[in-house]
C-alpha cells in the first residue's frame, strides 16, 4: 500500500513538472506574441528610448528573446530584454512576463505592474482572474488568450478591439 501511494505521489509530481514547462514551439510562439501584442496595446507615454520586456523568475526562453528582438523595433524603439528574480528589481518596463510559482510573490508582481502601468503576461493558471492582464494557455496546439480588461483599465493600458476580439475577456477587475 505504501509503495502504491509513493508511486502515485511521484507520478503526480512528474505530471506537474512536465506541464509547468511549455514546449519549445510554444515558447517560440509566446516570444513572438510579446511583439505582436504591442501592436494592439497602448501604454502610457514614458518617453523612454527603449521598449523594455522584463522576465521575472525563470527564463523558459534561453537566448530566444535576445536573438528574436536583437535587431527589431517595437513601437519604433529598440527592444531591451531584462531578467530579474525579485519584484523590487523590475523597475520600469513595458511588458512583464511572470513565471513566478509562489502565488504570494506572483500577486506582488501583478500589484507592482498595475501601479507602474506595465502590461503583465503569464501562462500561470488563474493569472487573469487574479489581476494579471493577459493569460495565455496552450491546449492541444491551440492558443487561448484571456484578458482581464478591468485590470488593464486600472493600469491605464488600452487594449485594441482586434486583440480583445480574439480573447476571452474578463470585464471587471477580478482581483
Amino acid at each position: 500500500m505504501k509503495k502504491k501511494v509513493a508511486s502515485l505521489v511521484l507520478l503526480a509530481a512528474q505530471m506537474l513538472a512536465a506541464s509547468a514547462f511549455a514546449s519549445e514551439e510554444e515558447n517560440k510562439l509566446l516570444a513572438v506574441f510579446f511583439g505582436r501584442f504591442s501592436n494592439y496595446i497602448e501604454l502610457p507615454d514614458r518617453s523612454a528610448r527603449q521598449f523594455v520586456i522584463t522576465l521575472i523568475d525563470e527564463n523558459p526562453f534561453g537566448s530566444l528573446l535576445d536573438e528574436l528582438y536583437k535587431a527589431k523595433l517595437i513601437n519604433g524603439k529598440p527592444v531591451d530584454i531584462r531578467y530579474v528574480t525579485r519584484v523590487e528589481d523590475i523597475g520600469q518596463s513595458d511588458i512583464l512576463f511572470v513565471t513566478l510559482v509562489n502565488p504570494r510573490t506572483r500577486q506582488e508582481a501583478i500589484d507592482y505592474a498595475s501601479k507602474k502601468s506595465i502590461l503583465t503576461i503569464s501562462t500561470a493558471m488563474g493569472f487573469a482572474e487574479r489581476g494579471g492582464i493577459i493569460q495565455l494557455d496552450f491546449l492541444q496546439q491551440h492558443t487561448r488568450i484571456k484578458i482581464n480588461h478591468g485590470a488593464a483599465v486600472k493600469s491605464n493600458i488600452r487594449i485594441g478591439a482586434p486583440l480583445l476580439s480574439l480573447a476571452t475577456v474578463i470585464r471587471g477587475d477580478a482581483q
